[in-house]
């Protein structure tokens, strides 16, 4: 199966867009809230992916979706958790009282 441009477009996105997303997310939410605010991001990338490469019909839209989450996903735990950059952003950004990074 090879992929179409909407969804390398997406898969590309998607491995940078944690940083992004962690500005956003607060270290004192919960796991469901972080994982519903990536999947709406996932959402709105497949959106403007296929929108952008023309190709704005129903299976390319889900499939840009569906690739854009597992690119997130997958970044976010391969890179931007273990190198500690996320989990930063996250805590500069919080605009809670101050928690402990996790594993310290």
């Amino acid at each position: 199966m090879t992929l179409s441009n909407a969804e390398l477009w997406a898969a590309g996105l998607g491995y940078v867009l944690p940083p992004v997303i962690a500005i956003v997310n607060q270290p004192r939410w919960s796991s469901a809230v972080k994982g519903l605010l990536m999947l709406v991001v996932a959402v709105l990338d497949g959106l403007g992916t296929a929108y952008f490469n023309d190709q704005f019909t129903g299976k390319t839209i889900v499939t840009c979706m569906l690739t854009a989450a597992i690119a997130i996903g997958v970044a976010y735990h391969t890179v931007w958790r273990p190198s500690g950059i996320a989990p930063g952003i996250e805590q500069a950004t919080s605009t809670g009282s101050p928690r402990p990074a996790p594993g310290a």
